[in-house]
């Protein structure tokens, strides 16, 4: 298939399933260096700029098209599909709406990816007006996100549905996994704009996970890696050498 009957077929997709390709820009944005460059030496996502005839119109269509679809998806604001819930379970464990968690265990990293992609975006689009919007979407979520932040632990269905039960069931619960994501983005929206609200939400995840988790504590190997990454990524930005020891304590674990 050639670049414009993809981005053809990408326009008419189903509006549920074009969402999943905001992750497309998380996954090129990182490998868009020069062949041969070590990885201490590739340049940062901000330098990034795309004029490939293959991936820029990708990149325009999940910038211009996927993510405002994805972020309206995430807000229940499209008629006639299966609603998201996913922001208003985070407004509800804020304390802010009144309701009961929906969706699936790990539906908070629908949310956490969209914020991942956004930043992302935020970081390689060419145009000052999508920079600030972006932004602006960022910091909107990041407000929300650390309203429902208790202590450290951010997992809403645990928050709303199941208080007393959390990583009570690591195999099923997606906990680390939700965790996970939630870093990354804290981490992608700190390469990005250099502001660190997110990141702080991101820190205090992983500290969290430190008092729990680690060496000489609780012992527990996740249905669904993710957190490793995240580990190491917030590791990367940090310096905090407790978390490339907690990564490494998981994937020992393994």
């Amino acid at each position: 298939m050639d670049a414009l009957a993809l981005i053809k077929f990408l326009q008419h997709a189903d509006r549920v399933k074009i969402a999943c390709l905001a992750q497309l820009v998380n996954v090129i944005a990182p490998i868009m260096t020069r062949e041969g460059t070590k990885v201490e030496e590739r340049a940062g996502i901000r330098q990034l700029h795309l004029e490939d005839p293959f991936w820029r119109p990708c990149v325009d269509l999940v910038l211009h098209t996927v993510l405002p679809d994805q972020e309206k998806i995430l807000k229940d604001e499209i008629p006639g599909i299966e609603k998201s819930h996913a922001i208003e379970n985070f407004r509800i464990a804020a304390g802010e709406s009144k309701g009961e968690f929906y969706g699936m265990v790990f539906q908070d990293s629908d949310a956490a990816k969209w914020a991942e992609a956004i930043s992302n975006a935020a970081a390689i689009t060419d145009r000052e007006e999508d920079r600030e919007r972006f932004s602006e979407k960022l910091d909107r979520f990041t407000d929300l996100v650390r309203r429902a932040q208790e202590d450290g632990y951010l997992d809403t269905y645990f928050q709303i549905k199941e208080p007393d039960a959390k990583f009570n069931n690591l195999q099923e619960a997606h906990e680390r996994y939700c965790m996970g994501h939630m870093i990354e983005a804290a981490v992608a929206d700190y390469e990005a704009t250099g502001k660190t609200d997110l990141l702080d939400v991101g820190k205090k995840i992983a500290d969290c996970l430190c008092r729990r988790f680690g060496r000489g504590k609780t012992r527990g190997i996740p249905g669904h890696l993710e957190i490793e990454a995240a580990l190491l990524r917030l590791y990367h930005v940090t310096g905090k050498k407790d978390y490339l020891d907690l990564a490494a304590c998981f994937i020992d674990e393994f």
